[in-house]
């Protein structure tokens, strides 16, 4: 049984409407409606307070759901992978606007050393982001696969 038909059973046998329900976890009705009909999953701490308001088990509610488990876990991955390439751009961004910026300023040992900050700033954001790519093909390469 899926999450969706899950969270329907049990917010019949408890004899709740979808506002009512909603209400319990600050949720619209509607927001009910769309994980009963599968458009959309509860987050995860949600399920947990699902799972301990109705004394109902946390594996009976996510493993029955293949689906949402995938969806899950991608989203999982998906949000890592832009946390890493946040940090990318922050390092290749930040080390071009030191290196652009002490190019018009005086020529003195602090600008150098400034500079050659920049260039290892440059330097990390590179080598992250070749790492990165490797790592978004083998996600994409295994997320054909499945």
């Amino acid at each position: 049984m899926n999450i969706g038909s899950q969270i329907l059973k049990i917010r019949k046998e408890k004899g709740l409407t979808q506002e009512e329900f909603g209400k319990i976890f600050h949720v619209t009705r509607q927001t009910v409606s769309n994980w009963e009909n599968e458009k959309s999953y509860p987050d995860l701490q949600i399920l947990i307070d699902i799972s301990n308001r109705f004394d109902i088990s946390l594996d009976v509610l996510i493993k029955e759901d293949v689906k949402m488990v995938k969806t899950m876990d991608k989203e999982r991955v998906l949000g890592t992978l832009k946390r890493e390439k946040s940090v990318i751009d922050f390092f290749t961004g930040a080390g071009t606007g030191i290196v652009i910026t002490c190019l018009f300023s005086a020529d003195t040992m602090a600008r150098t050393v400034t500079i050659a900050l920049g260039v290892v700033m440059i330097g990390i954001g590179w080598y992250r982001e070749a790492k990165y790519d490797k790592k978004l093909f083998r996600y994409m390469k295994e997320d054909e696969e499945r």
